[in-house]
């Protein structure tokens, strides 16, 4: 029964107004669940400025950016607390480039739409027409060929760019730095990285579009299973930053393996108070584990969060990870290395036995490009992972300096502010300068947000937040006694297994000889991955994190199983084929 007076009714359906297509089949890798003002804010601001400095890399027109502006300032939505890709954007943002109906099939592929749409496609032109627009259409298309081409250097000069602004800041003085002071390292970091940063999205055209010519040559080899043989060329590359935690982790393990000391202190007891003894009794290690933190502590689960706890506040993960690598003294780091190498071996050799000297000689040309521009995405992911994790730690200090003014009631209330409120708070502009009201209101709409859950794709009609139910209409109905699932196979292998179903580091992280399972992965997942026996994702594409990882590691792995988490539970045998993408599902063992 109705236990509160009804005080409104809903608000009544649109019937005019732009019909807005949203999807985070991708982003949801990134951005994970409901997530705060402070990172959407963010997110939203950064993603405008790259992409402006995208267009003015490939010599857009001024006039024709500036006709952009509003979609180039809504590239991302957050309904009901979760950040979509607003798609009618980003469509619009493809038909400035030359083969758009290619492209967008290639973006679909790369993004994990598993509903594309059709509402944007190429201008049926009059010859006249085609006349007069190609000039500028093959400036463009030779300005992006001319930029990929020079990616091979211009990405060592990012990375170096990078590498001398990260190394010039003092990270340990963001809790002692005055207001003013914070906000001029953030000015700097606007200025010297996010504003420089059209390589890492002109890296992304090309695995964009290098992922899609090696997709269509496999196609035409005729093999049934080009799609996983894609997947297993991509394995093996040399230099990949995305499972050097990973590696560096395995050599932690084997070294506290082989001192029965220093591997039983690091089993015993509360990973929390782990660290303390360590500290106090092996000091060597624990800086090599610092070393670590250093290198890699910005990289945890929800990552481009900016409220997510790192191992900088909380190490506790390392442990939990090192105990799962103890009981695999099979598992090194050039067991992984040569594993890889054998599957990328083989994959080749299948695929050029069906090709002509000709088709071998463009094969290899395309997947050269293919493999350079998947290894440097991967490594400029870090160095985003190392940028936003600046951020997260001068606006945890900029929340401090709030609260100690009182303004706040605690530090991390920051991050239910927007960035521009931060900003205009400083330069004097704030329409409220009080923020605690404005905080607690915002607190109670996001936790009521996280007891909802929306779809991965729906459209709205006119005003996005009132008279739209956000339903998917493409929506299989979910079976919870399914005894067969189906997803994406992304690396081949049949495994049998008890799963452990993992949605936040505060889960039980115990996953050795069990499948995992969860809804989405980001890069701070890959240590959990080498003692799994194989990996379930709901969400996810042949391109995302998980997948790439798999491959690198040689673990199967499916993703893009619809209902995965709503249907199969912890403890629960299954039967999983990574070439197949077949789950079947094998009764309860009582394991959890």
């Amino acid at each position: 029964m109705q236990a509160r007076p009804i005080t409104a009714l809903p608000a009544p359906p649109n019937t005019d107004g732009p019909v807005v297509v949203w999807d985070n089949s991708n982003i949801q890798e990134s951005y994970c669940g409901v997530t705060t003002p402070l990172t959407f804010s963010f997110a939203s601001r950064a993603y405008e400025t790259v992409y402006r400095q995208s267009a003015a890399a490939l010599n857009v027109p001024r006039a024709l950016v500036a006709a952009h502006a509003r979609q180039l300032r809504n590239l991302l939505g957050l309904i009901r607390g979760r950040i979509y890709y607003n798609i009618n954007n980003w469509y619009l943002g493809l038909t400035l480039l030359p083969s758009f109906d290619r492209n967008k099939a290639d973006m679909e592929r790369m993004m994990g739409l598993s509903d594309p749409v059709d509402f944007v496609t190429d201008d049926k032109l009059s010859l006249g027409q085609k006349l007069r627009r190609l000039p500028a259409m093959t400036r463009l298309a030779a300005r992006l060929n001319r930029l990929i081409r020079k990616l091979p250097a211009s990405v060592p000069r990012f990375l170096a760019n990078f590498e001398a602004v990260y190394r010039s800041l003092d990270r340990s003085r963001f809790t002692q730095a005055t207001f003013s002071e914070l906000m001029a390292v953030l000015d700097r970091l606007d200025a010297e990285v996010l504003r420089r940063w059209e390589t890492p999205l002109i890296n992304d055209m090309a695995v964009m579009m290098s992922n899609g010519k090696v997709a269509r040559l496999l196609a035409k080899t005729g093999l049934e299973d080009h799609a996983a043989l894609h997947n297993n060329l991509l394995s093996g590359e040399e230099g990949i930053e995305s499972t050097e935690p990973t590696k560096y982790l395995l050599r932690l393990a084997a070294e506290a393996r082989n001192r029965p000391e220093l591997a039983a202190a690091i089993r015993a007891g509360e990973p929390n108070e782990v660290f303390e003894q360590l500290r106090r009794d092996h000091p060597v290690f624990v800086a090599q584990v610092d070393d670590y933190i250093e290198r890699y502590g910005d990289r945890t689960m929800g990552e481009l969060k900016l409220e997510t706890v790192s191992l900088r506040q909380d190490p506790t993960f390392v442990v939990e990870v090192l105990r799962n690598y103890f009981d695999r003294d099979d598992l090194t780091a050039d067991v992984l290395q040569q594993r890889e190498q054998t599957m990328r071996r083989e994959a080749q050799a299948r695929v050029e036995a069906r090709l002509g000297w000709w088709g071998r000689r463009k094969f290899r040309k395309a997947l050269a490009a293919n493999r350079r521009a998947v290894k440097d995405r991967e490594n400029m992911r870090l160095t985003r992972t190392r940028l936003f994790g600046l951020y997260r730690d001068v606006y945890r200090a900029v929340g401090a300096r709030l609260a100690e003014a009182g303004k706040l009631d605690r530090g991390d209330d920051v991050f239910y502010l927007t960035v521009g409120e931060i900003d205009e708070y400083h330069e004097g502009r704030a329409v409220t300068a009080e923020f605690r009201g404005v905080v607690a209101a915002r607190r109670a709409e996001f936790s009521d947000y996280e007891r909802t859950e929306l779809p991965h794709h729906f459209s709205t009609r006119g005003p996005v937040y009132h008279g739209n139910d956000y339903r998917y209409a493409g929506a299989a109905a979910i079976d919870p006694a399914a005894e067969t699932l189906r997803g994406t196979g992304c690396y081949p292998g049949v495994v049998e297994a008890p799963v452990r179903v993992i949605d936040s580091p505060k889960d039980e992280l115990s996953v050795n000889g069990k499948i995992l399972v969860t809804m989405r992965t980001d890069p701070g997942w890959a240590p959990l991955f080498p003692t799994t026996s194989g990996i379930l994702v709901e969400r996810g594409s042949t391109l995302s994190h998980s997948a790439v990882v798999a491959r690198e590691l040689g673990i199967p792995a499916i993703v893009g199983i619809p209902g995965l988490t709503k249907i199969v539970g912890d403890g629960e045998l299954v039967r999983m084929d990574g070439a197949t993408g077949e789950v079947q599902r094998r009764g309860n063992t009582g394991e959890s």
